[in-house]
């Protein structure tokens, strides 16, 4: 089951190993890479979904019926993904987002998706485009972020701009879309610097040496978290005075934990989920409420916490509106999501319209190694 390598288990049970969910349960999948770059993202979205589940499942679940979450490693490898989501028909009704562009276009390009799948990280436009009835968009686009982080640089009079993007269909859109959004304005791209992501090895430096003796006012830095991290403390160890500039997969945790507090100081990043400590808003509040009452863990609540939790909490709304625990019930409770407002952060779904959120906040971490917005 789920291959040789796989990784498989029941986490609301606490078991490692395969296991069978009881025919009262009502399962919830995640196929993403608990292994491999992308392993924080995975781990912290698992976490912020169980959260929700041990929540929901205190008060009584849905008609008495237990949510519980089946997972899968896909070690960060495409053909993994494809497979193990294939094998998770009939098992679970819905599928929290899964992780890595070059892992969303082999899902695209086999186009065998038979179940609600609500998130993907990243959001770029193989995934935006994809006219698959079962995908649903729960965060800014990739292209959303960047134009929002191209508008402000050029506004405050950055017009060197620099991009350290890896070698997979993200990267190549990003520069795509940087390139287009400058030759509007007469503008050419200063440096756009390549490094290994994609396929067997993973390599920072080819893209750190493509940023040498080259003239740049600011970089935007793309990639997973822990790349995210090392880069920004590579590049402010060697005296780099550029603005740093990131999209919402970096971590600021991770970032000032690497880099320290000093060099992390003024890194620029774009958010797609609300301030998490704007506790005035309704879903922030719940969230560090149930965080604080179920995390396993006592560190601080990241973002991909909170994306794992809002993923969860809307297939179980999906099913309480459809009254259907099944794919097909989680599917029409989604396109029921019209302005759903979760306290502070909207989601717009319809039969006819699958991205649900817009949202987009540019944050800076200060001094301290806080973010401010």
């Amino acid at each position: 089951m789920f291959g040789k390598k796989a990784f498989l288990f029941c986490a609301a049970l606490a078991l490692t190993g395969p296991c069978l969910a009881q025919p009262k349960e009502i399962v919830i999948g995640h196929v993403s890479g608990y292994t491999g770059p992308a392993r924080n993202d995975a781990a912290e979205m698992n976490a912020g979904a169980q959260v929700l589940i041990d929540a929901v499942n205190e008060r009584g679940g849905f008609n008495g019926r237990r949510f519980s979450l089946l997972v899968a490693d896909d070690q960060f490898k495409p053909d993994n993904t494809v497979q193990m989501i294939d094998e998770m028909k009939g098992k679970v009704i819905a599928l929290l987002p899964i992780t890595g562009s070059a892992n969303g276009a082999a899902l695209v390009k086999a186009n065998t998706l038979a179940v609600p799948l609500v998130g993907t990280i990243p959001a770029p436009d193989v995934l935006r485009e994809w006219q698959n009835p079962n995908v649903f968009h729960i965060r800014a686009s990739d292209r959303e972020q960047a134009e929002r982080i191209l508008e402000q640089q050029v506004t405050i009079g950055l017009t060197n701009i620099a991009l350290l993007v890896p070698n997979n269909p993200s990267g190549e859109q990003l520069t795509k879309l940087t390139e287009a959004f400058l030759a509007k304005r007469n503008l050419k791209l200063a440096a756009n610097a390549v490094y290994l992501l994609a396929g067997p090895k993973v390599d920072l430096e080819p893209g750190m040496k493509a940023l040498q003796d080259k003239n740049y006012q600011s970089v935007i830095i793309f990639g997973p978290p822990p790349i995210i991290a090392a880069a920004i403390k590579e590049l402010k160890a060697r005296g780099e005075t550029a603005q740093l500039y990131a999209m919402s997969y970096a971590d600021s945790q991770l970032i000032v934990k690497v880099a320290g507090q000093q060099l992390a100081h003024g890194v620029a990043i774009s958010q797609v989920m609300p301030n998490l400590n704007n506790k005035s808003l309704r879903l922030v509040k719940e969230f560090h409420e149930d965080y604080a009452k179920y995390g396993k863990t006592k560190t601080p609540p990241t973002f991909f916490n909170l994306e794992g939790y809002v993923s969860a909490k809307l297939i179980v709304e999906a099913v309480r509106r459809s009254k259907d625990a099944s794919p097909d019930g989680v599917r029409r409770g989604l396109e029921m999501m019209k302005e759903y407002d979760l306290g502070g952060y909207t989601i717009d779904f319809s039969p006819t319209k699958h991205w649900g959120s817009q949202f987009i906040e540019l944050s800076l971490i200060s001094g301290s190694g806080r973010l401010v917005y």
